[in-house]
């Protein structure tokens, strides 16, 4: 009697720790963390247009023939462009995912116009939660 409890016990105690790990997550902490179809195409645009660099080094330092480089090149070049398609394709879609994704990265790029300050001294364009301008290292007005 005691070893079937202990069995039974046992067996309980080893599904409660593993059927979590087979459950998915549809919490919104789980769905920011999954990487996404235009997360995946921008690594691999990042990729190709490495890839392509280190092409064209090569290719600069002699270590490639031209018809190794052309070829090559033109098939990088139609990967990328098709990475390319797929990732307007994907923002030009009036989902919110894209839309927000947009902004983000809009925001990242620097900012709009009105976000920016002159520097008084060389007239250079910073953002303006810099104190100093970029350009000459000159104070900035707040």
């Amino acid at each position: 009697m005691v070893y079937l409890f202990c069995g039974l016990f046992g067996t309980a105690l080893i599904a409660i720790i593993v059927i979590p790990l087979f459950r998915k997550d549809n919490s919104l902490e789980s769905a920011i963390i999954e990487e996404t179809e235009w997360d995946l195409l921008l690594r691999k645009k990042d990729v190709i247009l490495g890839n392509i660099q280190d092409l064209d080094f090569e290719y600069k330092c002699g270590k490639l023939s031209d018809e190794d480089y052309r070829k090559v090149r033109s098939e990088m070049s139609t990967d990328v462009a098709a990475v390319l398609q797929k990732i307007d394709d994907i923002e030009s879609s009036h989902d919110m995912d894209a839309l927000i994704r947009r902004e983000v990265s809009a925001r990242r790029g620097g900012g709009k116009k009105a976000d920016r300050v002159a520097c008084p001294a060389c007239r250079a364009e910073n953002p303006t939660s810099n104190k100093f301008c970029a350009e000459c290292g000159g104070k900035l007005k707040a």
